[in-house]
C-alpha cells in the first residue's frame, strides 16, 4: 500500500514538473507571437521607419501609406487574395509568391498563438487540481521571464550581424528561396533590409518588457504567497 501511495506521489510530482515545464514554453511563444503581432500592426513604427529611410521621399506619403493598409488587410485576412485586390497589382508575381508565404506564415503565427493560449489554461486548470498550485504559478512566472529574456538575448547577439541573421532567418523560413528581387522592385523598395532592422529590435523590446512583467509579476506572487501565510 505504501509502495502504491508512493508511487502516485511521484508520478503526481512528475505531472506538475511537466506541466510547469509546458507552461513555461507556451508563455515564451505566446509572448514573441505577441510582440511580433504588436509590431506588424504599429501604424506609427511605419511611419517612422519610412519617414527615417526615405522611402516617403521615393515613393510619396499617401501612395505608400495605401498600399501598407491593402497589404497589410492581404496578409492578416484569411478572405482576400492579392491577385483579385486592385490595389495590390503593382507587386510583380514574384513579389506577390513571396507575400503568400509571408500570410501563410502569419496565419501560422496566429493559429499557433491561439492553441498556445488554449493549451495553457488547460495546464493552468490541470495545476490547480494538484498540490502546491499557487508556488507552481510563481515558478511558471519566473521561469517563463527567465527563459524569454534568455532567448531574446541569444536573438539580440545573433542579430547584431544583421545582414548575416536575416539571411539565415529568410531561409528558414523562405527555404524555396523567393526572397531576394532586384532593387528597383516594390517590396524592397517600401521594405529594405534597415525596415526589418527596426522591426526586430521593437519585437526584442515589446518581448523584453513583457519578459520583465513576467519575472515582476513572479517575486510578487512570491511576496503575496508569504503574507497569506
Amino acid at each position: 500500500m505504501q509502495n502504491i501511495m508512493k508511487l502516485s506521489a511521484q508520478t503526481r510530482h512528475q505531472e506538475q514538473k511537466t506541466l510547469i515545464i509546458l507552461s513555461v514554453f507556451l508563455i515564451v511563444l505566446i509572448l514573441f507571437s505577441a510582440s511580433f503581432l504588436m509590431v506588424l500592426f504599429d501604424k506609427s513604427f511605419y511611419d517612422n521607419s519610412f519617414e527615417k529611410l526615405g522611402v516617403y521621399d521615393e515613393l510619396g506619403v499617401q501612395g505608400t501609406r495605401n498600399t501598407l493598409n491593402y497589404l497589410i488587410n492581404y496578409l492578416t485576412s484569411e478572405n482576400t487574395e492579392i491577385n483579385k485586390t486592385e490595389q495590390l497589382t503593382v507587386f510583380e508575381p514574384e513579389e506577390k509568391s513571396h507575400l503568400q508565404d509571408v500570410k501563410n506564415i502569419i496565419s501560422w503565427v496566429k493559429a499557433t498563438s491561439i492553441a498556445a493560449a488554449v493549451l495553457l489554461f488547460a495546464f493552468i486548470m490541470r495545476l490547480s487540481t494538484l498540490a502546491e498550485f499557487r508556488p507552481n504559478i510563481r515558478r511558471i512566472l519566473v521561469c517563463a521571464g527567465i527563459s524569454t529574456l534568455g532567448v531574446l538575448a541569444v536573438l539580440f547577439i545573433l542579430s547584431l550581424n544583421f545582414p548575416a541573421f536575416f539571411n539565415a532567418f529568410h531561409q528558414v523560413l523562405f527555404p524555396q528561396g523567393n526572397y531576394s528581387f532586384p532593387d528597383y522592385y516594390l517590396l524592397i523598395k517600401m521594405f529594405p533590409q534597415g525596415f526589418f532592422k527596426g522591426f526586430a529590435n521593437k519585437m526584442f523590446f515589446h518581448t523584453a518588457i513583457m519578459g520583465l512583467i513576467m519575472l515582476f509579476l513572479g517575486h510578487s506572487f512570491n511576496g503575496f504567497l508569504r503574507k497569506t501565510r
